[in-house]
């Protein structure tokens, strides 16, 4: 690893955001691994300067509240939560797990995921706890997401 970091400058490690907990290895490096993410990783200076103009922008304007729906393209299809979703949707994001050899599952119950709580909450959900909250529907709403997946 070390002669690539002196080389390039970076290094990308792939598939690391997942949980350790997935694949039957010990709490103790699930835990081992969050704390070294935690203090090794940093944002890049332009990512951190732009992090901060958003927070100053929001603060600027008033009271916020950021978001993180979990409602991707990419979660959607290998959650395979596709409530909402009809049948073209549903097969567009099945096509998506098939793209990736190394994703595990192919084939899952998106209603068996749903009623065991592991599926993101559809946006008209967030909306209605959001309201349930007694959040003021004028208050800033940050998304902070890629594209949300629109079903």
């Amino acid at each position: 690893v070390v002669p690539r970091l002196q080389k390039y400058g970076v290094i990308h490690f792939t598939k690391s955001d997942s949980r350790l907990a997935n694949n039957g290895i010990p709490l103790e490096l699930q835990k081992l691994r969050c704390r070294v993410n935690y203090r090794a990783l940093k944002f890049t200076p332009k990512i951190e300067e732009t992090g901060k103009k958003i927070v100053e922008f929001l603060r600027r304007n008033g009271p916020f509240v950021v978001l993180h729906l979990r409602y991707e393209m990419d979660m959607l299809a290998f959650s395979s939560c596709s409530e909402g979703c009809n049948t073209n949707e549903i097969e567009e994001l099945t096509k998506l797990r098939y793209v990736y050899p190394w994703w595990k599952q192919k084939e899952i119950d998106s209603v068996k995921k749903r009623k065991m709580d592991e599926c993101p909450l559809i946006p008209e959900e967030t909306a209605l706890t959001l309201r349930a909250l007694d959040i003021d529907p004028a208050m800033q709403i940050y998304i902070a997401a890629g594209n949300i997946y629109e079903v």
